[in-house]
């Protein structure tokens, strides 16, 4: 009986000698892994706070349409330059978006995202507009932006052509009053005095240079309006108000004249026939008419002049 119960004890001492059950094990291996995990992110950790401060200095668009301002885009490289180098400093650098991001734009300086301290301050170079083929546009360096649409309106050629409306209209509607009226008088005049027709013709012509003074204006101002030039606006609100302010100085400035001239050269005509001694006060009344009209042409060069 002895000897069987030390047999079957044998086995028993055998037993308490095993491994550790593999529960145990996979315990530590998870242990030792999370702890490293904690390790790296120790050393190259991201800091979402911060990112997320530096989401508010970054304005990214859906896209860029046709025709797009280069200040604008200016704008976009400017705010992801500076979105990426925050990015940076957080420790969530990312090349492949960094480089996405300055490609949507069309950016000068895109190189910068293969930096390992992030991006480099923005260029001062303007950056290119995307045309609507995908390509690129050159602009100007001369800070002069030709797609910029408030300074080039689309319907800043609608005042440009009013002052050449305004020029010839108004200027031909003194003139054709100033025609009628004196000529009105000379023909009854000429009724008793007909010798005295060649003689008394001045309020005439002088009516008539006033519409060459519209003619004249109108004409600088129709070849002046070019709203496209390669595909682009080129005409500047500003030029287009001050053709307004051109043609309409010369128009009105004409229209004046041409009023004054009619009623002197109707009662001046019949007056100087029956006394000659008025025929020179008719003159000079009608030189400083027609001034009116001159000097409308004159501010009407310099208005048309502006750039």
């Amino acid at each position: 009986g002895r000897r069987g119960s030390s047999a079957f004890a044998a086995p028993a001492r055998e037993c308490s000698s095993t491994p550790p059950a593999p529960k145990v094990e996979r315990v530590t291996m998870l242990a030792g892994f999370v702890a490293l995990c904690l390790l790296a992110s120790a050393q190259g950790a991201c800091d979402i706070r911060a990112l997320t401060r530096c989401s508010s200095v970054m304005s990214v668009p859906s896209s860029f349409p046709s025709r797009t301002s280069s200040r604008v885009v200016q704008e976009y490289c400017d705010s992801v330059t500076s979105y990426y180098s925050c990015a940076a400093n957080a420790g969530c650098y990312d090349t492949s978006m960094c480089t996405a991001a300055f490609a949507k734009g069309r950016c000068l300086g895109d190189s910068v995202c293969s930096s390992s301290s992030g991006p480099s301050s923005p260029s001062s170079a303007p950056a290119p507009v995307i045309d609507g083929s995908g390509g690129q546009i050159p602009v100007r360096n001369d800070g002069d932006d030709e797609f910029d649409y408030e300074k080039y309106p689309p319907h800043a050629p609608y005042f440009g052509f009013m002052g050449a409306w305004f020029a010839l209209v108004f200027a031909n509607m003194g003139a054709a009053y100033g025609t009628a009226k004196s000529g009105r008088g000379i023909s009854t005049m000429g009724v008793l005095y007909p010798s005295l027709v060649m003689k008394h013709i001045i309020p005439v012509v002088m009516a008539g240079v006033l519409g060459i003074y519209g003619l004249i204006i109108a004409v600088i101002i129709g070849n002046g309006v070019t709203a496209f030039k390669g595909g682009v606006p080129v005409y500047t609100a500003f030029k287009g108000f001050a053709h307004l302010g051109g043609g309409i100085a010369c128009g009105l400035s004409g229209l004046s004249a041409g009023l004054a001239i009619g009623i002197v050269g109707d009662y001046g005509v019949r007056s100087a026939a029956e006394q000659p001694k008025l025929y020179v006060g008719m003159v000079l009344v009608l030189i400083f008419s027609e001034a009116l009209g001159l000097y409308g042409l004159i501010v009407g060069l310099i208005l048309t002049s502006k750039e």
